[in-house]
């Protein structure tokens, strides 16, 4: 029997979400129009019409139809506002909202997506608030906002991990991977060519931490585009030949992978061979990418890359016909997207007038004032829970940079990572990585002075941020905490196992702010690693 066919409206919208998460806006769409059909049928259609609505929206907008996205986005905030679904309104908010940032409208996209923050917390729904943390997180970055995008991926990354959702943790690595290039770029610019090492270096691991997650998971299109990036990282760090083996060994499938996939692959591997001088095979690449680009948008962008690739081939006639060809598209681009922009603030305007929408607005806001108080402590709950992290019970990386807010000062840190923790969920399985995890989390809250904090600052790194330097040699502490971890009775957690970690440390002395002692503790962790783990570097 076809689920399909036969499943009330409820669990058909269960499944068009799946084929969401799963990038299938053909089959999302399908199954919502058909819970659509269905809702007459449930206790409350309005509630239901109002999450198919959001539905259709995702699909609206995986699709590039941007108006028809907002139209329906905005028809579900106002069922949702009716039947008070908040967790249903900060989603459709949400994915307005992405879809205002994508067509160029900046500062709606920032309301909208504030909107939707507050009416996600407000709701406790757990699951929307990490649709709406997800959302502004795109939206700082694009305003270069780049502290605040990390730190809105971080609560969205701690609620996935909440939930156990392991795509979205995936997703969200690599788009914190994406804010670490954007801020490695800006430190180019700026001569910081430490830093920008440093988060070159970040992006490059979280991005093959997403790539491997998407693995698991069988997500074909997330494993992809982690893999892309992972190259990009590589060869930002003088490494071009390794990425451009990575891409290799990707088996591109014209059935399964989207033109998008394709030609991000494609691109990529001609802007390393452009950077490497093999100017011919970039325009192998970029003319391959050319062929697959759907829209007009893509291909003007491939036409510009056709044409310096062309230049530096020493090929001018080719460059010039490819400028020509780029600068048309340009204009086309230019007309159309502000046409579509204008259709959709005409949808925005025409909603907001037939409902009345500020009169709403106040009715509901009176409405929700006798559930003031619980929904204050709901918020309070899950602000404390994305500070905390939830396998280990250690202060998590938001924590941390609130503690350093005004600086190190006289304190130190430490950088922790665990030696070679991929083979241990190789080998042991990832339950015991994660139990190892734990244990480290305790050994290093035992390892704490009063005053000191320990931290799990992602995936197996740690942090202990030291009260005062000058109490005792900082140095002495971390190889207690080294030797602790080394000399743990690890076969009670799996038999065979061992466990050591690489330490770098750094104080306030070290240097101007708290970004740059955690840059230079960082340095000093890859220096543990290089010269033979296990050890301290301070």
């Amino acid at each position: 029997m076809d689920l399909r066919v036969e499943a009330a409206a409820p669990a058909l919208l269960v499944l068009a979400q799946e084929h969401v998460d799963r990038w299938n806006p053909r089959a999302a769409r399908d199954l919502a129009n058909r819970a659509m059909d269905r809702a007459d049928s449930c206790d409350d259609p309005r509630l239901v019409r109002a999450r198919a609505l959001t539905i259709l929206a995702f699909c609206e907008r995986m699709e590039d139809r941007y108006p028809e996205g907002v139209a329906a986005g905005q028809a579900a905030i106002e069922l949702a506002q009716q039947t008070g679904d908040l967790a249903t309104e900060a989603r459709a908010r949400s994915v307005v909202a992405r879809i205002l940032l994508t067509i160029g409208e900046t500062d709606d996209a920032v309301l909208e997506s504030r909107t939707a923050l507050d009416i996600a917390e407000l709701s406790g729904d757990l699951t929307s608030c990490m649709i709406a943390f997800t959302a502004f997180t795109n939206v700082c970055l694009a305003i270069g906002q780049f502290d605040l995008a990390l730190e809105y991926c971080e609560r969205a990354s701690e609620i996935a991990r909440m939930t156990g959702d392991d795509i979205a943790c995936g997703m969200l690595m690599d788009t914190a991977g994406c804010v670490y290039v954007e801020q490695a770029v800006a430190a180019q610019e700026s001569g910081d060519v430490t830093g920008a090492a440093a988060l070159f270096r970040r992006a490059v691991k979280l991005s093959r931490e997403a790539m491997l997650v998407a693995r698991r998971n069988g997500h074909r299109r997330y494993e992809a585009g982690a893999l892309a990036n992972l190259a990009e990282g590589l060869a930002a760090l003088g490494q071009p030949e390794k990425a451009l083996r990575l891409l290799e060994s990707w088996q591109a499938d014209p059935e399964l992978d989207t033109a998008y996939t394709l030609t991000h692959h494609l691109d990529t591997r001609g802007a390393i061979c452009l950077a490497l001088g093999r100017y011919d095979q970039a325009v192998e690449c970029f003319a391959a990418a050319l062929e697959l680009a759907e829209g007009k948008k893509s291909a003007m962008v491939y036409h510009e890359h056709l044409a310096e690739a062309h230049e530096r081939n020493g090929d001018p006639v080719r460059a010039l016909m490819q400028f020509k060809a780029f600068h048309t598209l340009y204009v086309q681009v230019a007309s159309e997207s502000a046409q579509r922009g204008a259709r959709v603030a005409a949808v925005r305007w025409e909603t907001t007038q037939a409902h009345a929408r500020a009169e709403q607005e106040r009715a509901r806001a009176e409405a929700l004032s006798s559930t003031n108080l619980e929904l204050s402590r709901r918020t309070e709950d899950l602000l404390q829970q994305s500070r905390e992290d939830p396998l280990t019970g250690l202060a998590n990386r938001r924590a941390m940079e609130r503690l350093l807010e005004h600086g190190l000062g006289d304190r130190a840190i430490a950088m922790i990572d665990v030696d070679h923790f991929k083979n241990v969920n190789d080998t042991f399985s990832h339950p015991v990585g994660d139990a190892v995890l734990r244990h480290l989390g305790q050994i290093l809250r035992t390892s704490c002075r009063a005053g000191d904090v320990a931290i799990r600052y992602g995936g197996e790194e740690f942090a202990l941020l030291f009260h005062r330097a000058e109490d005792e040699s900082v140095r002495a502490a971390a190889e207690r905490v080294r030797a602790a971890v080394e000399d743990y009775d690890w076969n009670a957690v799996a038999t065979g196992l061992a466990v050591t970690v690489s330490v770098g440390v750094a104080t306030g002395s070290d240097a101007n702010t708290a970004a740059e002692a955690l840059a230079l503790a960082d340095q000093r962790l890859y220096q543990a690693k290089r010269t033979g783990r296990n050890r301290v570097v301070a």
